[in-house]
């Protein structure tokens, strides 16, 4: 176990926008930071990072935490692993006792991978595969040194269980690669060997720069599958990663840009050209959860493949859910026979730029091939559904209306012709972020305001009990007030979020502390909502003695009436 009192130093020296912002691109608010949130689909940014009170909140999903929760649930680290990752940044030392097994078994996984990556980069050094190293990296890829060891390429060569001789060295099991997925287990033998052989290694890692999976490219000829990839792991799965935006992204959130290419190599190519904000969809159509990943750095994609039709398509099935995460595309066209690695290395960085300049928007680009004064009926109205799909999945009213605007121009269709065939705009469901929907509004508001009001945290305390309230959430919630309270004599909404350790009431808790009250009113709202509180409170005990005092007459139990009617006397309540 970590000390509280080293948490609670990590957690003075950590600011949460700091933190966050190394993973989301936030923009300013008035007192707040914004940004699309990263737990679900949505086109207008409802996550908000408060500097004030340390947390965030997300009025869509209604997610919420502080930033060791923040950690925990986009990073899935460990509570302990999360604040050691704090203290590391914070440069404080911490002791640490016990473990989580879950998080120790991704620990061993990405150790395994650790350990593959420095063994095949090692490999590819070695004297007996020069040819590799000089000839195809050197000469025909043109990668230089430095590219190499930044991206930390690497090889495995002709043996069965290289890779896993000097794992074993390293104390991991062949049971531990075959679930890290760099080891096969033969169904004959039981016996573990190398599921990569003969293959340049390309690394791909977390967002935390933690490597999590491989690219393999033959370097036997006559092998059938060119690339092979790690996979699914509990540490990878391919819908979820982009490859190289561990290494791109601060370079995409300064641009508000990002290229989106094919193929490793078109990245490392870039990259080394000095076009360091570039990733690689790994020749797949984007899924919804890679389009969200560059909604949280980028404005605008400029989707850069190959020049043939294959290149085409790839860009056409990748629209579809970059729209939907609220980005802007925009297509690259790499001159004819060449790809962006070839443009990359023969034409520089300027020759990008100037394709960038000259990049169609989407709707010119879809349309390029089409004469709409000759095209039939069929094919037209095609176009119009498909264009009409895309204008529908724009969140911005003037965005969608532009887009309209051009399609229908280039077309020559009116603009009510794409309208009636646009879906309805969907209304937001009521989720977990209309908290005040969802519970009671008094005992919703009266926590809100203790946690704004410090004038009424002891007036509360006094008179109510966690039994009062009807939600099991919000009760204890209050509890855990109360206990907070007494023990430092102060209510912090980030700090009962780690008394608290569950994530559903950690969401509960930072929408209650996200509500803005009006400060000149705030105390005189606390008043009214504790007196509403307390005559509900009192209104139930009358009732219920009520009905209790009717029974007890009704039985000719006078001791019993005479105990009601000096309850009904203690709380005020027996008119005679």
């Amino acid at each position: 176990m970590i000390p509280q009192e080293t948490i609670e130093q990590i957690r003075e020296a950590t600011d949460i926008v700091q933190i966050v912002g190394e993973y989301l691109r936030l923009k300013k608010r008035g007192r707040d930071m914004w940004a699309p949130c990263p737990f679900h689909s949505e086109k207008t940014p409802s996550f908000k990072v408060s500097p004030e009170k340390q947390f965030y909140h997300c009025f869509g999903c209604g997610k919420g935490g502080n930033v060791i929760t923040f950690l925990m649930e986009h990073e899935k680290m460990s509570f302990v692993e999360a604040v050691r990752h704090l203290a590391v940044k914070a440069g404080i030392t911490i002791r640490e006792a016990g473990g989580d097994h879950r998080r120790e078994t991704f620990e061993r996984l990405n150790y395994a991978h650790t350990v593959a990556v420095e063994y095949f980069h090692k490999v590819l050094f070695e004297k007996r595969f020069a040819v590799v190293l000089d000839k195809y990296l050197g000469q025909k890829r043109q990668i230089e040194p430095e590219c190499i060891e930044t991206f930390k390429l690497g090889l495995c060569g002709e043996d069965w269980d290289g890779l896993l001789k000097y794992a074993a060295k390293k104390d991991i099991s062949g049971d531990e690669m075959f679930q890290a997925g760099l080891a096969c287990k033969s169904e004959k033998t039981g016996n573990y060997f190398d599921r990569f052989r003969q293959r340049l290694m390309i690394p791909i890692y977390s967002l935390s720069n933690k490597p999590i999976a491989f690219g393999g490219r033959t370097m036997k000829k006559g092998e059938p599958a060119k690339y092979i990839n790690s996979p699914e792991t509990p540490l990878y799965s391919k819908s979820n990663v982009l490859y190289g935006l561990n290494f791109a992204r601060d370079h995409i959130r300064e641009a508000a840009s990002v290229y989106v290419v094919e193929g490793y190599f078109d990245v490392i190519s870039l990259w080394q050209n000095g076009v360091k904000n570039v990733v690689a969809s790994s020749g797949t159509a984007f899924t919804p959860q890679q389009a969200r990943l560059l909604a949280r750095f980028a404005e605008e994609v400029y989707l850069f493949f190959d020049a043939d039709s294959a290149g085409r398509q790839a860009a056409l099935r990748s629209v579809d859910s970059l729209y939907d995460a609220g980005l802007d595309v925009k297509v690259l066209q790499a001159p004819q026979g060449e790809d962006p690695d070839s443009v990359a290395r023969e034409h520089g960085a300027e020759r990008i730029e100037e394709l960038k300049q000259a990049a169609l928007a989407y709707i010119p680009f879809r349309i390029q091939d089409t004469n709409p004064e000759s095209a039939g009926i069929v094919a037209r109205e095609k176009l119009v559904k498909e264009l009409a799909a895309l204008a529908s999945r724009i969140a911005d009213p003037t965005r969608r209306m532009l887009f309209v605007q051009e399609a229908s121009e280039r077309l020559n269709v009116r603009q009510t012709v794409f309208q009636s065939a646009m879906q309805p705009q969907a209304t937001p469901e009521p989720g977990l972020g209309n908290g005040r929907s969802r519970f009671d509004q008094r005992e919703f508001e009266l926590l809100s305001l203790m946690l704004s009001s410090p004038a009424a945290v002891d007036r509360a305390f006094e008179s109510i009990t966690p039994e009062d309230f009807d939600s099991k959430q919000l009760s204890r919630i209050f509890a855990a007030m109360a206990a907070h309270y007494e023990r430092t004599s102060a209510l912090n909404a980030h700090r009962l979020i780690e008394d608290l350790r569950d994530h559903d009431i950690s969401s509960i808790l930072t929408e209650l502390a996200s509500f803005e009250w009006d400060t000149e009113e705030i105390d005189a709202e606390a008043r009214r909502a504790i007196r509403r509180f307390h005559e509900r409170k009192l209104g139930r005990i009358r009732t219920r003695l009520k009905a209790e005092l009717a029974d007890a007459t009704a039985r000719a139990d006078q001791n019993r009436v005479n105990e009601i009617v000096q309850e009904m006397k203690d709380h005020g309540l027996y008119d005679a």
